[in-house]
C-alpha cells in the first residue's frame, strides 16, 4: 500500500491512506485461530514524543478483522468512540479479532478439555497483546496502564478475556452483547466493570450469569439489559458507554485524591448508594422503594449521573 511507511527502530507502520495518520505493528501470536494480532493506533492532535500530550488510551476491540475496515473507523471523525478520544486527549487503540471461544457457551458450559485448549490460546494472545501494546506504548510515548476499554460483538468476549488476564492494564471494561465469558478470578476485580446486553440478543442469560458470579467475587461490575436489542448497538448503549468511561475518568481521579484505588472507591460507592435499577423495567428506585424489585432484578448503580445513563430515574419528591 503505498500510504505506508515504516520505523526501522520499533517496526512501527504508519499509514496516511485514510488521509489521518495511523500507526501499526503486527505481532505473530502462535495461535491457529488467530496467527497475527495486528494492532492500529490514531494519536490525538497535539500529542508527540517529544512533547506528549495523550492523557491515557481508550482501547476498542469488535467483530472486525481485516485491517482496512480497522483504519476506515479509526480514521473516521463521526465515530463515537473516535470523537470520545478526541474530546478527551486519548490515544486510540484497535486490532483484530478472531473466535477463540465456543460461540454462545461460557466457560462452565463446555467440557474440561475444550476450556483447557480455549484457555491455553488466549493466555497466548494476552501475553502477546501486554508485549506488542508496551512496544507501542513506549514507542510514542503513551501511559501502559489505566486503559478504557470497549469491545462489542466478538469484541467484546475477546475484550473480556483480556482484561481477566490483564486486569493492571485496565481502569475500566465494558463489554457489550458478548454470548460468552470467561471464568472471573478475584485478581480481575482491580478494573472497574459494565456489562451490557440486549433482551432478545442470546447471550443475555450468560451476560446475567457472569454479572452475578463477578459481584459475589467482590468485583466492581454494573450490568444493564436494554429492551428490545439483540446483537447490536445503538444510541442507548453508546450514551451509557460515555457516562461509563466519564465516570471511570471521575473515580480515578478521585481515587488519587484519597489514596484508595478507583475498585475501592466503585465498591464503596456502590455499597453505600441509595439507587437500584430494575434489570427488566430500566426503572431506577431509591433505597425506600427497592423491595419492590426482586432480588434477582436488581443492579446497584453508584450515582445519579451514571443511573440517569442506565434507565428511567424518578426525581426526588
Amino acid at each position: 500500500m503505498g500510504g505506508l511507511l515504516v520505523s526501522a527502530q520499533a517496526q512501527i507502520k504508519k499509514d496516511i491512506s485514510f488521509g489521518v495518520p495511523l500507526y501499526e505493528r503486527i505481532e505473530k501470536t502462535g495461535v491457529e485461530a488467530q496467527p497475527e494480532l495486528h494492532l492500529i493506533l490514531r494519536l490525538p492532535k497535539g500529542h508527540s514524543v517529544e512533547t506528549p500530550t495523550a492523557k491515557g488510551v481508550l482501547a476498542f476491540c469488535t467483530w472486525q478483522g481485516e485491517a482496512d475496515s480497522l483504519r476506515s473507523r479509526l480514521a473516521s471523525d463521526e465515530d463515537g468512540l473516535v470523537a470520545y478520544a478526541e474530546k478527551h486527549q486519548l490515544a486510540l487503540l484497535t486490532w483484530n479479532t478472531a473466535t477463540l471461544w465456543t460461540r454462545g457457551k461460557s466457560y462452565d458450559q463446555v467440557n474440561r478439555r475444550t476450556l483447557q485448549g480455549q484457555d491455553n490460546a488466549f493466555d497466548k494472545m494476552a501475553r502477546v497483546w501486554r508485549v506488542g501494546v508496551g512496544k507501542i506504548c513506549r514507542e510514542f510515548a503513551l501511559p501502559e496502564d489505566g486503559f478504557l476499554l470497549y469491545g462489542f460483538s466478538r469484541g467484546a468476549p475477546w475484550g473480556g478475556r483480556l482484561a481477566l488476564r490483564l486486569p493492571d492494564k485496565f481502569l475500566a471494561v465494558y463489554i457489550h452483547v458478548a454470548n460468552s465469558y470467561d471464568k472471573p478470578s478475584g485478581s480481575a476485580a482491580e478494573p472497574l466493570w459494565l456489562v451490557s446486553s440486549g433482551d432478545l440478543d442470546r447471550g443475555r442469560d450468560n451476560a446475567i450469569a457472569f454479572y452475578q458470579e463477578c459481584r459475589e467475587k467482590g468485583f466492581p461490575m454494573m450490568l444493564k439489559v436494554q429492551n428490545g436489542l439483540g446483537h447490536a448497538e445503538s444510541n442507548e448503549s453508546a450514551k451509557l458507554r460515555t457516562a461509563f468511561f466519564d465516570y471511570a475518568m471521575k473515580i480515578r481521579d478521585e481515587a488519587k485524591q484519597s489514596g484508595r484505588t478507583p475498585a475501592e472507591v466503585v465498591l464503596e460507592a456502590l455499597k453505600t448508594s441509595d439507587l437500584t435499577g430494575d434489570l427488566l423495567s430500566q426503572e431506577v428506585v431509591r433505597s425506600e422503594e427497592t423491595e419492590k424489585i426482586p432480588e434477582i432484578q436488581r443492579v446497584k448503580l453508584p450515582d445519579e449521573e451514571f443511573a440517569k445513563a442506565w434507565g428511567f430515574l424518578r426525581e426526588k419528591k
